[in-house]
């Protein structure tokens, strides 16, 4: 048994490696520099830890996502392996420590973001640290044709100089050939061994409906005893659907990114446990999560770009069994796409003023602010400068990619409370026992600094003295928060603003190309998924392989394209795709005979028969209602 595989085994608990790992892995211990394109479910993770672990040392990662770091560090640590971050707005005592921890502490692996290596300490001390591998995690950053370039990314190369001894393992889902010979030119790897996967995988069958009632169809197509992801544009949308789909019966649950904490680990756990089956989710969900047994992923609506798309529904069939990609689309949401949507990406004027105005926001003076972070409420400061919120979402991650500012999301495991009201009006409150009373009375005799400062608070041990539930109390705050009794900022993801440059009316003249070029890629990938959506001719995972410039053998043959030009189709099979047409609508069998392009009576005679379907007054073919 091969090093490696003992690895996985021991820390893992995995049988044996994904089809590509272990090719991935041996080119790593024989030596050899490394650039993977792998898609979402490739288990990229893995193939950097095992990959590290047998090189012995220390692992020296770089992403660009706090987010995933943390979730990356908390998985290594409870596996027993030892992981640090670098990650926050560390003081230099703090820095230290860590970095001593990572030279001295037998760590294996230590994560930084790519401008966190520009710092000058930090690289000297990585040249006396024993670096045996370094991992460049979502590599298509580093070139501009990417789609998420970072200026950061393109200084990585002084990863070579200061550790000339250590392999680089480049990692990314997605990148065409010109931005893999950017990732070798800019990271001195030009000898490296290149291995690039399909984005999609052969197991998973990408379709598009048409409905005209998109949840009635929900309702038909999903199974009961399958699980599922549906991804939704809305945080409202979330739980709508999975009421609605609770009410036909189906196991349901969501998830959004203003859940607190403990909401998004036990709606996490529920569905890992298969206690809750079908979830609906926004674009939030998924990072880092790997459940084999999806069955289908559906898109309610229309993704923000193909990159999305390919990611999200690879969520499905990890386990290698057949699966599907199902994207509802009618007339309505390509007009929307085709004339709305491209209106939410900003113009390079709107980008220049949300720069502006976030310095006005916290009131930071020129050639003031760097390395300021503040806790950042997008929807107040929409409201205070009527600006539109997506345009504005978007802009903010612009100036993010150009590292003018860092638009951050942290996960906060406390929750934080300030009493708004001066101590006379706190007793008068309640005194008079408004609304809350008990809540407040409670936090001002248990938190001495309460009335002056944010204070860590703990729901739980408030709800056990006040013999009420975590989620009364959590209401509770919310709306003494929206009276502006306290400030309440719950546990969960919290969102801030960290200035990477002082103020500097001059310094987005540097930036215009760039951030215009920027603009321009948003545009066309709203135009690809536009041309996408609207294909009926070209196989659908041949049209993501042209998109991605990949090599394709031919059509799939299990897409809804090749599905409904095929004339040799098994009796099974036709039979599939007459009950898939009929879960939106009843159809004339005309029309049935015009989609298909064969004669079908036979097998609608069959489902007749089963009572399956039925015709109904007009001679329509109806599904048969249970």
């Amino acid at each position: 048994m091969s090093k490696a595989l003992q690895i996985l085994q021991q820390y893992w608990n995995y049988p044996s490696f994904r089809k590509p790992q272990e090719k991935i892995i041996n080119a790593v211990l024989q030596g050899k520099d490394v650039v993977a394109v792998l898609p979402t479910g490739s288990g990229k993770s893995v193939i950097y830890q095992v990959s590290g672990l047998a090189l012995g040392g220390l692992t020296l990662v770089i992403s660009p996502l706090v987010a995933l770091i943390e979730d990356q560090v908390n998985g290594l640590n409870r596996r027993g392996i030892k992981a640090i971050s670098l990650s926050g707005n560390l003081s230099f005592s703090d820095l230290e420590r860590l970095l001593d921890n990572a030279q001295y502490g037998q760590t294996r692996f230590l994560f930084l973001s790519p401008e966190r290596l520009q710092n000058t300490y930090v690289q000297d001390r990585l040249q006396h640290m024993p670096v045996s591998l370094i991992t460049v995690d979502e590599a298509h950053c580093i070139s501009e044709w990417g789609h998420d370039f970072r200026p950061s990314y393109l200084k990585l190369g002084i990863l070579r100089d200061l550790l000339p001894k250590a392999q680089i393992l480049s990692l990314t889902a997605t990148a065409k050939n010109r931005v893999i010979d950017d990732i070798k030119n800019y990271l001195q790897a030009t000898d490296a061994v290149v291995f690039k996967e399909p984005v999609f995988r052969n197991n998973i069958a990408y379709k598009i409906y048409r409905p005209l009632d998109k949840t009635g169809f929900l309702s038909r197509y999903l199974s009961k005893n399958e699980t599922a992801i549906v991804y939704v544009r809305t945080r409202k949308q979330t739980y709508q659907y999975a009421d609605i789909l609770a009410k036909h019966g189906f196991n349901t649950a969501y998830f959004h990114g203003g859940m607190n904490y403990e909401e998004k680990q036990k709606t996490l756990a529920d569905w890992l446990d298969n206690k809750s089956r079908i979830i609906f989710a926004t674009n939030a969900f998924g990072m880092g999560i790997d459940k084999p047994d999806v069955r289908k992923v559906v898109h309610m609506d229309l993704p923000a770009s193909l990159e999305n798309y390919v990611q999200e529904s690879g969520r499905a069939g990890r386990d290698g069994k057949n699966a599907e990609a199902l994207m509802l689309v009618n007339e309505n949401d390509l007009r929307y796409y085709q004339k709305i949507f491209p209106q939410s990406i900003p113009g390079l004027d709107f980008v220049e003023q949300v720069y502006t105005l976030l310095y006005n926001y916290y009131y930071i003076a020129e050639n003031e602010g760097e390395n300021l972070e503040f806790d950042f409420d997008i929807l107040d400061f929409c409201q205070r400068y009527k600006l539109n919120v997506t345009q504005t979402l978007n802009a903010l991650q612009i100036l993010d990619s150009e590292e003018l500012v860092r638009y951050n999301r942290h996960k906060r495991n406390y929750s934080l409370v300030q009493i708004l009201l001066a101590p006379e009006q706190v007793r008068t409150y309640i005194e008079k026992r408004y609304y809350g009373y008990e809540i407040l009375n409670h936090l001002v005799r248990s938190y001495m600094e309460i009335l002056r400062i944010d204070t860590k608070i703990h729901l739980k041990n408030i709800a056990g003295k006040l013999e009420k539930t975590v989620t009364d109390i959590h209401k509770i705050l919310l709306e003494l928060h929206r009276r502006k009794i306290i400030d309440y900022k719950p546990s969960g993801d919290v969102y801030s603003v960290l200035f990477l440059q002082n103020r500097d009316r001059y310094i987005l003249m540097n930036h215009r190309k760039s951030i215009q070029k920027r603009i321009d890629f948003k545009r066309d990938q709203i135009r690809q998924v536009w041309r996408y959506a609207g294909n009926d001719k070209v196989c659908r995972s041949r049209f993501l392989s042209q998109y991605f410039e990949e090599e394709n053998s031919g059509n799939c043959g299990i897409c809804d394209i090749c599905l409904s030009t095929q004339n040799t189709l098994t009796d099974t099979a036709i039979i599939e795709m007459i009950l898939q047409e009929l879960a939106s609508n009843c159809i004339h069998k005309i029309q049935l005979q015009q989609k298909f392009q064969m004669n079908i009576q036979k097998h609608l005679d069959t489902l007749i028969e089963n009572q399956v379907i039925s015709l109904n007054n007009k001679q329509e073919y109806c599904l048969t209602k249970k």
